[in-house]
């Protein structure tokens, strides 16, 4: 027996590299599919996860939040708000189905948002019963972990009847602050009106005004403005809001609050010009780097319009105010946009090559400050053909490109991606690089959401339509600027990216095929946590490191790559 034990112990470190090269011979964990009829969940439990945000982690993965009803809604445990940390390889770093933040007993959760904030993240919701309502709005700051920081999240508005009759997840939003975060929102009145409202708290979630104390009646108490609220940050602990009580030809107003929660304007200013104003879902507020406002919407005669107001609440472009992004005689409806490269860019749905009214391609335009057309004044062509819904959307790429992303064929069963360039040209061949071919499981209508990465590729994070029995689930899909799905570890096949000795002891060594040198050569623990940065391709050690499994990553000719390597 004592001879056994002290032969285990002999070649314990021995057993324990095969097991590791074992590990790097076969796949471990789940990574972001490199086919597109197979989808990547985040979550499918059962029944209803839906509201997604994501931001970046800023190592080339994502933190990812959704609602989600798989406890109840309005009954038993409540509805949830559930996160996932994947890294730049789609690997889930937190509890498999997500990592429950808050459930609210009981009650369902309208609406929530989440930024990145203090080196964690604050997320803020409005929370009720079923026939009441939004009866509270909180927020919580988490560590990366998915820990709550503060005791118990902090109360931001609750519901005075008879007064205020609801709180609403209409134009909530999370601004940052220096000291803290600006978090706003809306409130309905009793006898059917609708006010804003906003209030701040400090590093440590402690509120700054007393319960709804600073309503903004924007709009005649006539006018019920509840959808119609947005808002969003300047660069100097203040915001922005544009309002609108979003009917046929109604105009749309903006007015500026200080960090101190004052508006700095003396009068609104009318971003509309008189002119038809679309519907309020379909506005984007966007800033430039002066701190000027732009308001991106389509009115409802079918236009994609842009204003431009400055910081001292005049308009920055001549009478009318606002630019039209197409002339072309067809309907345009469901913008979205983004500042990038120096200039807004909006896509948009557009009808001129359907059959009707609800049958879109997907056209873009790019304009910069001075109120100048980059393109042709039809605009640019990212989707040619005819879809049901292709609901559209955009985010930074590389060498100041922007990503499309649209929904099209039978069903809405192909997502795809479109690479847009400066020039107005795509970079793909038409119509587009499918990301995912599932119909249910691609993207249901808006509510997705692509996260640049710093190499140009576009982790896109989203909520499906679902089929039973797990309903409505959250899904993933990553698509490399290149326009491929080649995954990290089949990149650095393709290209020759090699790593040796393997298992390493000192230092490691690459075998290039590609006569373009890595950049951005990072090395990361089995737990995703970045642990070393390498200057030099030719300087990799391991020194000092403790034994076991990690992942080399760079970028080798535009490609995210990656491989494995053991450390003894």
């Amino acid at each position: 027996m004592k001879f056994r034990i002290l032969l285990f112990q002999a070649l314990q470190p021995r057993c324990y590299t095969l097991l590791l090269l074992l590990l790097l011979a076969s796949p471990v964990w789940a990574q972001f599919s490199t086919v597109t009829s197979q989808t990547q969940f985040v979550c499918n439990a059962a029944n209803t996860q839906q509201g997604v945000q994501a931001f970046a982690d800023g190592t080339g993965g994502s933190y990812v939040l959704w609602i989600d009803k798989r406890n109840g809604s309005n009954t038993g445990a409540g509805t949830g708000i559930y996160t996932q940390h994947l890294n730049a390889a789609g690997v889930p770093l937190l509890t498999a189905n997500g990592l429950r933040l808050f459930q609210s007993q009981g009650r369902d959760i309208f609406g929530m948002q989440a930024i990145p904030w203090n080196g964690g993240m604050l997320v803020a919701w409005v929370q009720g019963a079923f026939g009441v309502g939004g009866d509270t709005v909180r927020c919580q700051y988490y560590n990366t972990g998915g820990v709550a920081q503060w005791a118990q999240p902090t109360l931001i508005a609750a519901r005075v009847l008879p007064g205020i009759i609801y709180e609403s997840e209409q134009g909530l939003n999370i601004i940052p602050t220096s000291t803290g975060a600006t978090i706003t929102h809306a409130l309905a009145l009793n006898g059917g009106s609708a006010r804003f409202t906003f209030n701040q708290i400090n590093t440590a979630g402690v509120r700054t005004y007393p319960n709804n104390d600073r309503q903004v009646q924007v709009l005649p108490p006539s006018g019920f403005a509840l959808d119609y609220y947005h808002t969003v940050a300047d660069r100097a602990d203040g915001f922005y809001l544009v309002a609108s009580s979003g009917g046929l030809g109604a105009e749309i107003y903006a007015q500026h609050f200080s960090a101190a929660g004052v508006a700095t304007w003396a009068s609104y200013t009318i971003v509309s010009g008189g002119g038809p104003s679309g519907r309020g879902s379909d506005w984007q507020l966007l800033t430039d780097p002066a701190n000027n406002l732009y308001v991106a919407w389509t009115s409802n005669g079918g236009d994609p319009l842009v204003s431009k107001v400055l910081p001292s609440g005049t308009l920055g472009w001549a009478a009318p105010g606002y630019v039209n992004l197409c002339t072309f005689a067809s309907r345009q409806t469901n913008p979205h946009a983004l500042w990038h490269n120096n200039a807004l860019w909006m896509i948009w749905e557009d009808t001129r090559v359907g059959t009707g009214n609800f049958d879109y391609g997907c056209y873009a335009q790019k304009i910069d400050a001075a109120g100048t057309l980059a393109w042709t004044p039809d605009g640019v062509p990212v989707y040619a053909l005819s879809a049901g819904a292709p609901r559209p959307k955009i985010a930074p790429s590389d060498n100041g490109s922007v990503m499309a992303f649209y929904t099209t064929d039978t069903n809405g069963a192909n997502f795809r991606a479109q690479k847009l360039l400066p020039t107005g040209s795509v970079a793909f061949a038409a119509p587009g690089v499918i990301l995912h071919s599932v119909a249910d499981n691609r993207p249901y209508e808006l509510d997705y959401v692509p996260v640049g990465q710093p190499n140009g590729s576009i982790q896109v994070y989203w909520s499906s339509p679902g089929a039973a029995p797990t309903g409505r689930d959250i899904c993933t899909g990553r698509m490399q600027n290149s326009g491929t799905l080649l995954s990290a570890e089949r990149a650095a096949e393709t290209l020759g990216f090699a790593v040796y000795p393997n298992p390493a002891t000192s230092e490691l060594k690459l075998r290039l095929r590609h006569e373009t040198q890595p950049i951005g050569l990072r090395l990361f623990d089995a737990q995703g946590r970045l642990v070393r940065t390498f200057t030099e391709a030719s300087r990799l050690s391991v020194r000092g490191l403790p034994t076991g499994l990690y992942t080399l990553r760079a970028t080798v000719a535009g490609q995210e790559v990656s491989r494995r390597v053991v450390v003894e």
